[in-house]
């Protein structure tokens, strides 16, 4: 049975920007939802932004795996989620 990330927050997510596995409680915040079969739960971005985007600057300077790299260069081109976004 899978568990449910939409009544259940979890604990811990990764932001969508900066990639950072961090505190839901104190770092990140719920932007949108994923409904797509058994993948559901919360898109979380970080709280304080001005931290975010340099550490997802640093990432991009540093040499990490190819498919990150992409992964945050969209979500910067993208920007910060304004509304509350559901995808399914």
């Amino acid at each position: 049975m899978a568990s449910d990330g939409i009544l259940h927050k979890a604990k811990n997510g990764k932001c969508r920007i900066c990639h950072r596995y961090r505190n839901t409680g104190k770092h990140l915040k719920a932007v949108g939802e994923v409904h797509h079969g058994y993948a559901t739960g919360h898109i979380w971005e970080c709280i304080d932004t001005s931290d975010c985007d340099k550490v997802a600057n640093e990432k991009l300077q540093s040499n990490i795996s190819g498919v990150v790299k992409a992964n945050i260069q969209t979500a910067l081109k993208v920007g910060r989620f304004k509304k509350y976004t559901f995808i399914s």
